[in-house]
């Protein structure tokens, strides 16, 4: 999975340095990143506002002018529940402030160049175990959606849509055949030669159409009915 990382520290040398060593471990072990940076908090917390703008994983500098980075971190707590934050800082005693907001790690710069390479295993190991996405390219740039977020996938004019409950998607990177056969055994069903809905938000059925949990309703191919009703059914017990 392509990380998307978040960098805010109000020294430029520093981030740029602490950038490099990210882009430099990632590459040793074949994994990739797209790495935002932030001299200021505002700037990162106006990202974060933008509806389909996501980030994985924040490195936030704890003392910072105008607003500090335990400041961005409680307004980001207040929307994000799931990013993983990480304080750096060069005042050790300031890590116990930070258990408040949930840190992932808590990064001494004096010492970042052997603390950091053991954050970025331990969030890499922990988006393998813990996060099943969805990664794909779109007009806006790369999404990463919780497959169980995704309602349906929509392929019309050769072009993939991707619905969820509150926003749909365009990728720019995939084509039906694909996502059939990534998302054949995920709780997928195809229900006509277009579209293929995830079965947990499908609420009702019947031979014509399916109805979705925001009450949407998809036409159904009269040759899929038996094998939608039947993936409907078994997930209902």
């Amino acid at each position: 999975m392509m990380l998307r990382i978040g960098m805010c520290d109000d020294c430029s040398i520093f981030l740029n340095e602490t950038q490099r060593l990210i882009k430099e471990y990632l590459k040793a072990i074949n994994h990739s990143a797209e790495i935002f940076t932030y001299e200021k908090g505002e700037a990162l917390l106006q990202d974060l506002r933008k509806e389909k703008f996501q980030l994985d994983l924040i490195f936030l500098d704890i003392d910072m002018p105008s607003i500090d980075g335990l400041q961005v971190a409680q307004k980001i707590r207040e929307q994000n529940q799931k990013v993983l934050l990480v304080f750096l800082s060069g005042i050790e005693e300031r890590v116990y402030e930070t258990f408040r907001v949930y840190p992932f790690r808590f990064i001494r710069k004096k010492t970042v160049g052997m603390e950091l390479k053991e954050c970025l295993e331990g969030a890499i190991n922990y988006f393998n175990e813990n996060q099943d996405l969805f990664t794909f390219k779109s007009q806006e740039g790369t999404i990463r959606l919780p497959i169980g977020e995704i309602m349906y996938f929509y392929y019309f004019n050769r072009r993939l849509e991707v619905y969820t409950l509150n926003a749909h998607y365009y990728s720019v990177s995939m084509v039906f055949k694909e996502v059939i056969e990534q998302f054949n055994n995920k709780g997928f069903v195809c229900i006509h030669r277009s579209s293929m809905v995830n079965v947990r938000h499908i609420k009702a059925i019947n031979k014509l159409y399916i109805v979705l949990d925001n009450n949407q309703r998809l036409s159904i191919s009269r040759h899929k009915y038996n094998e939608v009703f039947e993936a409907f059914t078994n997930y209902a017990r």
